[in-house]
């Protein structure tokens, strides 16, 4: 399972994501793929990069039909509970009325399939307080219609 905050900070015209994974099963889908021996403790510049590589091809934002893909800020390992905190920025247009964002967030699929659940929690001020979403297949992006 991940959890997930998706927010626009509209004074900023600026999308954050915070994405919560367990470190084990990350670790698992980022080795050999995107990099070698990933360690969410210490990042190295390669694996920040791979970090940002992994979201791009399996957490998409897109907004009235372009692609934002995410950039890492920071992260945060939570070791007691096997947890590491993801954190993303990304410049964006002025969201209004009319627009349509979708998120397509496959986390996971393909390594652990029907087991895997991606949680979300969306807020979009001021068209959407808040509104949480679950994922549960590959086939399910949400749509919002602004």
């Amino acid at each position: 399972m991940t959890s997930s905050l998706i927010q626009s900070f509209p004074k900023d015209n600026v999308l954050g994501v915070e994405c919560r994974v367990f470190i084990d099963d990350f670790t698992f889908s980022m080795n050999d793929t995107y990099t070698k021996n990933f360690n969410a403790s210490n990042l190295s510049k390669d694996d920040i990069k791979a970090i940002e590589k992994y979201f791009q091809r399996y957490y998409k934002i897109i907004i009235n039909d372009q692609v934002y893909p995410l950039i890492y800020t920071s992260s945060e390992v939570f070791e007691k509970h096997n947890v590491l905190s993801i954190k993303f920025a990304k410049k964006i247009p002025s969201i209004t009325e009319g627009d349509q964002i979708c998120i397509e967030n496959t986390l996971f699929f393909e390594d652990f399939g029907f087991l895997q659940s991606n949680r979300m929690t969306v807020r979009i001020p001021p068209h959407i307080s808040e509104e949480y979403f679950e994922v549960t297949s590959l086939d399910e992006p949400i749509t919002l219609n602004l």
